[in-house]
């Protein structure tokens, strides 16, 4: 296993510094190049290295103590908990997947016999590139479209969601409303008639209406308007039931003049939110911007992972560390400690964020200042768990032994004491994840946490609580989010279990 590990590290530091270098994005080895190119070579020149020392130690396999062996045993056997681990390292899986499932730029897109591939290279292509008239990044879903309508070689394979966690909605959608044999109208993707507002356009100016008529259970009810190619209201109708009962003209524009206009077919358009759509790829719907819901959950879970990496490795490093010092060495190491730590604690965690979010730019707020402001207090409340823990190990014969034997302060600390209090803490680090999920979730639905260049399911639970005649987008994101804090409670359980330093201990 350990081999597997080292060679793993070394396979995917070398796939994401030479990648990089040749401007191509593999799936979640960008993600290391997010805050600069610097900081993405020292992770993969770490990763490298980390993995060949341990390729050359010759190690193959990692050798558990039994009493670890115990522990995991036990873990195994809470099935609830080992189930729902399976469950979330599989949708971590899936998050790692990332351009590869959900994006707006195109897998792959042959064009004149050349191929192509936009999701996994760094930067644009530009439309005119792909025969389009802007110069600005292609629309591949509109590419695909006009292609497949052409017929011919060209050709464009999207993601399974074809749309952008953020910052991503087409324009306003048209369907279709068409006659049926029955004598009702049943729009294009819907097998009820159809009932709500359709349109006609003029052909020479597709963004003016034309006529607007009024659908109820497939006939034309009600009052219906038509407008000049200007946009002046020239007509009104009466409809009952699909027969028109009454025409009055109100401008200059003669009643032949106006049936004889080129317009185009009947449509109606589809205003954001939209419900949930398989044919357009919104399998959740989209929310009030129109941005796709199942787009946005995906990247947003992209961002609780990222965070969390983070801020479990600094709290956790931080505050095992202070706190294993504060036990051990007591005395006014301790106590000076100990007063720093409670102003600290005293400092109100969301006025720090408010002021902050007032200092800088949205675009200089990124997951990395947020989570750092949070690191600032989230290593506290660890250093109480391994000062009392310290305290009582350090009173043992072992200690007393290892220090008659000659063993360092650091080596007393990191290889003797701290692994025999780590079972209190292995058992916080899944409530520490759904508290980072939380608290990320909270500041961006209050406002104060990341900008829209990020995806965020606080900020789309905002937007659900203040569209609830859209009840898809806020059920999405709650269904969501309790899921994900149900999986991680249930591990958090069984983990707690398994390490009861009660029920398993190195020294009795």
């Amino acid at each position: 296993m350990l081999r597997k590990i080292s060679i793993l590290l070394i396979v995917l530091s070398l796939a994401g510094g030479i990648s990089h270098a040749f401007n191509w994005a593999l799936p979640s080895l960008r993600w290391f190049f997010e805050f600069g190119d610097i900081y993405g070579y020292v992770i993969m020149t770490v990763a490298f290295l980390g993995g060949l020392m341990m390729l050359l130690r010759g190690e193959k396999d990692i050798h558990w103590k039994p009493m670890t062996l115990r522990k995991f045993q036990r873990f195994k056997s809470i099935r609830r908990g080992h189930v729902a681990l399976m469950i979330f390292v599989g949708l971590i899986g899936v998050a790692m997947l990332d351009q590869a499932l959900v994006g707006k730029r195109a897998l792959i897109v042959k064009y004149k016999g050349e191929w192509y591939f936009p999701a996994f290279k760094q930067g644009q292509f530009s439309g005119t590139e792909f025969g389009q008239e802007q110069e600005s990044e292609a629309s591949y879903r509109d590419l695909k479209k006009d292609w497949k309508a052409k017929g011919g070689s060209d050709w464009v394979l999207m993601p399974l969601v074809p749309w952008g966690p953020v910052l991503d909605s087409q324009d306003l959608m048209r369907v279709s409303v068409d006659k049926g044999d029955d004598g009702k109208y049943y729009r294009a993707d819907q097998s009820s008639p159809y009932s709500g507002l359709a349109y006609t356009y003029y052909t020479d100016k597709p963004d003016q209406r034309h006529m607007m008529y009024k659908f109820r259970k497939g006939h034309q009810k009600g009052r219906c308007e038509g407008y000049s190619i200007d946009g002046d209201p020239v007509m009104r109708e009466m409809w009952d039931k699909g027969v028109r009962t009454s025409r009055k003209l109100l401008g200059d524009l003669s009643e032949e003049q106006f049936d004889g206009a080129s317009v185009t077919s009947l449509d109606t358009v589809l205003y954001p939110a939209l419900k949930p759509d398989m044919g357009n790829s919104h399998y959740l719907g989209t929310d009030s911007k129109g941005w796709d819901i199942l787009a946005t959950l995906y990247g947003g879970f992209q961002v609780v992972l990222k965070a969390a990496v983070l801020y479990l490795s600094v709290s956790y490093l931080v505050g095992l560390s202070i706190g294993c010092m504060m036990g051990y060495f007591g005395g006014k190491f301790d106590m000076i400690t100990q007063r720093f730590i409670e102003i600290l604690a005293n400092i109100p965690f969301l006025f720090v964020v408010m002021i902050i979010n007032n200092r800088l730019e949205p675009e200089q707020r990124t997951i990395g200042v947020i989570v750092g402001v949070m690191c600032i207090f989230s290593w506290i409340g660890m250093t109480y768990y391994m000062r009392t823990a310290t305290y009582r190990e350090k009173a043992r014969d072992y200690v007393s032994a290892s220090k008659l034997l000659g063993a360092s302060t650091p080596r007393m600390i990191f290889q003797h004491i701290l692994p025999n209090v780590l079972s209190t803490i292995v058992t916080l680090v899944p409530f520490s994840f759904a508290a980072v999920i939380a608290s990320l979730t909270a500041l961006d639905f209050i406002g104060f946490g990341l900008p829209e260049n990020y995806p965020s399911w606080g900020r789309t639970l905002s937007d659900g609580v203040a569209n609830l005649d859209a009840p898809w987008i806020v059920t999405s994101v709650f269904a969501g989010m309790v899921i994900l804090l149900l999986l991680i409670t249930f591990i958090g359980e069984a983990v707690r279990e398994a390490f009861d330093p009660k029920k398993f201990t190195y020294y009795k």
